[in-house]
């Protein structure tokens, strides 16, 4: 076999896998696979701010200027901003279900080769955006593959919940869903979305307060620093959480 003949069996091998990689990741992980190819669908991009040109022209301006509070909200919390997403706005259903998210949440984050916030008509609200600004923030210090082996659930969420200040997640609204902090969940144990999204509508809501709660009770800015220079170090979550 010459020289030339290996060079392009190694070609063809690399488009190849390159090929199949592709349609696994559009088959099993649409929403983030398009996502990523935003610039190539009808959308009008505005910095880092992609919409359909139809989109109502009151909506694009309020999600900007609640972008711009959220980012404030969440460097403040932080200390400084320093993930860079883009934000996807959908205002029909079907761009978010294809974009975001199959289920009916107001927005979601997609975190990988790039940070992306779909956001739909139901998620304009500096809350629900600041929340998923917030996951953009750790994925930014933590790296992809710490965040997906380390970071559980229950603490992902708790942390962005810090900045996402909806009354139906509050201290008192928790008080009374659990029969004065008695009825807690197990929230320590929810480490995968699966098991932290799992119930009913007031269950899942209970999830998402205990977590607040657990990490409010946790935290200061010195302790989340040190829990992520410990993780990225290589000391397991569990060690660098109780150990702060």
């Amino acid at each position: 076999m010459t020289y030339r003949n290996i060079i392009r069996i190694s070609i063809s091998l690399i488009i190849g896998v390159t090929l199949i990689t592709l349609v696994s990741l559009y088959i099993f992980l649409p929403q983030i696979t398009k996502s990523h190819l935003i610039g190539f669908y009808n959308f009008k991009q505005e910095k880092n701010l992609y919409y359909r040109i139809n989109a109502p022209k009151k909506a694009i301006s309020e999600l900007k200027n609640l972008i711009k509070e959220a980012k404030i909200r969440v460097s403040d919390f932080w200390g400084e901003g320093i993930s860079q997403p883009i934000f996807i706005y959908c205002d029909k259903s079907e761009d978010y279900r294809s974009f975001g998210s199959p289920f009916e949440t107001p927005a979601c984050a997609h975190l990988g080769i790039n940070s992306f916030i779909v956001i739909n008509k139901n998620g304009l609200d500096v809350d629900i955006i600041s929340h998923e600004l917030s996951h953009a923030e750790l994925y930014a210090r933590i790296g992809y593959m710490k965040r997906e082996l380390e970071i559980p659930v229950w603490f992902d969420e708790g942390l962005a919940m810090q900045v996402d200040h909806r009354d139906s997640y509050s201290t008192d609204t928790l008080k009374l869903l659990s029969n004065n902090f008695y009825d807690l969940p197990r929230i320590k144990k929810m480490t995968t979305y699966q098991s932290f999204g799992s119930g009913t509508d007031e269950e899942i809501q209970l999830n998402y307060g205990a977590a607040k709660y657990e990490v409010k009770n946790w935290y200061t800015d010195k302790k989340l620093k040190m829990l992520i220079k410990k993780i990225k170090g290589g000391v397991n979550f569990c060690d660098a959480y109780k150990n702060n």
